[in-house]
């Protein structure tokens, strides 16, 4: 984050002006630079990448995996776009009056790393941040290699609690969103699809990725249903019992 903190705050920076700036303060402040040909990572002309060491496995929207056998680790690449973004977030905001919608948005480098930090200290799949390619344009981080899950729906109920997550009722978004309180702030996360829903080692379900973002204050002043979720997640984290919210059949009709 200190390697990139003098550009404007949210802009992603070309991938030229990243190069120049990014690799040399990454230097600066002693951010490990991974030759990439260490793990046997090589480039097409196509821009596709391939490994003689390591096995590829199936890429995201963000990020390319590869499996590295002996150690039973999985390394994740995370690659700089032509638009200067790396990685992906979300982002609640207003729709219309009162009224909000879950976004899908372009990261830069800053807001990936606060999503592996926050989703590691949250309690997902443990995430290690290695570092950046040599040539500044892929952020490598390794996990341990995860393992099918059994029924998605339930395995996602478990891996959402061993996160302090809460999952909020009649949110009116699209997305479904779940709470977490992580480092003194509320987080929202979401895009908890089938392939980031796994189990660990020992069986246990697990996310192994997901998006997140920061809580808007204005979301925050007009929807209820986030400010209770945060109570929650917040108890939760804190080891208390969360309060008993009146589901829709429990409210009087007067209240309707």
């Amino acid at each position: 984050m200190e390697a990139t903190q003098r550009t404007p705050s949210g802009q992603p920076l070309s991938p030229d002006d990243w190069l120049a700036s990014v690799t040399g303060r990454s230097k600066h402040w002693d951010v490990p630079l991974i030759p990439l040909e260490r793990l046997g990572i090589l480039h097409d002309e196509d821009g596709l990448t391939s490994s003689t060491l390591l096995s590829p496995l199936t890429p995201g929207a963000e990020a390319s995996p590869f499996f590295d056998r002996e150690w039973s680790a999985v390394y994740k690449l995370f690659d700089l776009r032509a638009n200067g973004s790396l990685g992906k977030k979300i982002d609640l905001v207003p729709d219309n009056e009162d009224q909000f919608d879950l976004l899908l948005c372009d990261a830069v480098l800053q807001d990936t790393l606060e999503k592996l930090s926050i989703l590691n200290e949250a309690g997902a799949l443990p995430t290690e941040i290695v570092g950046l390619s040599e040539s500044g344009d892929y952020l490598l981080v390794k996990q341990p290699l995860a393992f099918p899950r059994g029924s998605f729906e339930a395995d996602r109920k478990v891996a959402i609690h061993a996160v302090r997550g809460v999952t909020p009722l009649f949110t009116g978004l699209r997305r479904t969103v779940v709470v977490i309180w992580v480092d003194n702030r509320a987080w929202l996360v979401s895009d908890l699809h089938d392939r980031n829903i796994m189990r660990d080692s020992d069986g246990i379900p697990t996310i192994i990725d997901a998006l997140i973002g920061p809580v808007p204050p204005a979301a925050l002043k007009h929807l209820q249903w986030l400010r209770e979720a945060i109570e929650d997640s917040q108890a939760l984290r804190e080891g208390r019992q969360p309060k008993i919210r009146k589901q829709f059949d429990d409210v009087d009709n007067d209240e309707l």
